[in-house]
């Protein structure tokens, strides 16, 4: 972010066979990819070893402990958010744009000895991380302002900071952020509809000039997250009975766009 450059050679390989022994696996595919991606794994992974989503949407955690049983067995599936952001300018080559904050938690919520050693090893290699105990509180959060973010900016095709500076932007955000909080809060998660609109002000701010992951998606016609994002909302509002509108729109609109079919 300071215009340096820094070259840092990246063994890649795949061969499912070379995270043998590895004590700690992050997931960063997209989403609707968990399963099909780590399914390779997990004859090469002991009950010992962390399997950390820092993915978007919600299901990462879920698709990851199904694909991931082995002969009965799994390794440990731990959950994270991370709202670093960065941009790819050309194959092998990425922007940071904005700084962010990064936090990993557990299922059950107890922050335990290894937990605080993985943020430790993080934060330690330039990613300021915390283990907190309400991860679940801050997936959510993080849902709620990608759910007003991407649709709305893949929709309209602006970048990141229209959504600050357009009235009727901001508006479009304000519903699809006020719906995801409700549902939020139905599940017992006490998040505060403007404590989201301000997060969702802010990574506008620190990322003006990104187009979002969605909008990159439909414009090179891939497929989106959309369904683990706006259509997770829409199915955990049906759940429990709450009318969630405009979160139902976006999802059918994006899923026109990308011409996906419907998923479950």
């Amino acid at each position: 972010r300071d215009g340096s450059t820094h070259v840092i050679p990246v063994k890649a390989t795949s061969n499912p066979a070379d995270v043998e022994g590895s004590e700690l696996v992050i997931v960063l595919v997209k989403s609707w990819a968990t399963g099909e991606s780590v399914r390779p794994l997990r004859s090469y992974l002991t009950r010992d070893a962390v399997v950390l989503t820092l993915q978007n949407g919600l299901g990462n955690a879920a698709q990851l402990r199904s694909a991931l049983l082995h002969d009965g067995v799994r390794p440990h599936v731990w959950l994270g958010v991370t709202t670093q952001a960065a941009i790819r300018t050309a194959p092998g080559s990425v922007r940071h744009t904005g700084e962010g904050i990064t936090v990993i938690g557990r299922k059950s919520n107890e922050v335990n000895t290894r937990l605080r050693q993985i943020a430790t090893t993080l934060t330690s290699a330039d990613i300021p991380t915390s283990a907190v105990d309400d991860i679940h509180r801050w997936v959510w959060r993080k849902l709620a302002v990608n759910a007003a973010i991407n649709p709305v900016t893949a929709l309209a095709g602006v970048p990141n900071r229209e959504v600050r500076e357009n009235r009727d932007l901001q508006n479009a955000c304000r519903l699809l952020a006020t719906e995801a909080t409700a549902v939020a809060n139905a599940r017992g998660l006490a998040l505060d509809t403007q404590e989201v609109l301000n997060a969702v002000s802010e990574v506008a701010t620190a990322t003006g000039d990104n187009r979002s992951s969605m909008l990159v998606d439909l414009e090179n016609g891939l497929r989106t997250e959309i369904d683990a994002i706006n259509g997770a909302i829409v199915r955990e509002a049906r759940r429990r009975g709450i009318a969630v509108p405009a979160n139902q729109l976006v999802t059918s609109l994006i899923r026109a766009r990308e011409g996906h079919p419907k998923q479950s």
